[in-house]
């Protein structure tokens, strides 16, 4: 019997509990606690997911909140809500709301619109991020890295510009352009600091633009 054909689907309405394992696809609509670790080829949630272990999928759809005591392992993530997990790696991410991740979090290509909190190394080949709340991580790197004032955020927060803000102690990446972020260290080829950004040191090795509405303390030609 092959890998396939001792998998099985899985399909949750209202409220449930699951012990995990092996599945095809996992949809859940409502409320389900998975006990141990998940790994499912598709994963379809609607509502509030608690997996008590790791989760690895080939792509995800989250529509609400789901929480994930151990890391993410996939290959595609999107959707819209609050994610909570101890490390994400998933090659494409698009979501749209809270991001929280207590260690590292990766991916070839990740765009997210909202509020992402993350206490290891955000990294991505294409890292681009619009603001909607505060947000951080320890360090950032990337290849492409933009990260942007949400239009809509301003209107959701008018008046507290501090609620639309990145922080970080690196960041580096072969393009990158920010606003309203403070870091020690902005290191890259091609650099932009646009407007609201406080920043330590900037290093460069190509080019550099600063908005006049930035604060770069220091700059460096590498």
């Amino acid at each position: 019997m092959n890998e396939t054909e001792e998998r099985t689907n899985l399909k949750v309405l209202g409220n449930s509990t699951s012990a995990g394992g092996y599945f095809l696809d996992v949809k859940v609509t409502g409320e389900c606690t998975f006990n141990g670790d998940v790994d499912c080829r598709k994963m379809t949630l609607m509502g509030e997911t608690e997996v008590n272990g790791r989760l690895v999928m080939e792509s995800m759809k989250l529509t609400g909140e789901c929480a994930v005591k151990g890391g993410i392992e996939g290959e595609s993530m999107r959707g819209q809500g609050d994610i909570k997990a101890a490390s994400i790696h998933v090659e494409g991410i698009k979501f749209t709301g809270n991001l929280s991740v207590s260690g590292d979090c990766d991916a070839e290509d990740m765009h997210i619109s909202g509020a992402l909190q993350v206490q290891g190394v955000l990294s991505a080949e294409t890292l681009e991020i619009s603001l909607f709340g505060p947000s951080r991580a320890a360090e950032v790197g990337g290849g492409s890295i933009k990260i942007k004032r949400s239009l809509g955020g301003k209107l959701i927060r008018p008046g507290h510009p501090g609620s639309l803000r990145f922080t970080a102690g690196l960041i580096e990446g072969d393009q990158v352009e920010l606003q309203g972020t403070t870091a020690g260290t902005v290191r890259g080829g091609n650099v932009i600091i646009g407007t609201g950004c406080e920043i330590d040191i900037v290093e460069y090795r190509d080019s550099l633009d600063i908005h006049r509405n930035a604060t770069v303390r220091n700059q460096v030609k590498l």
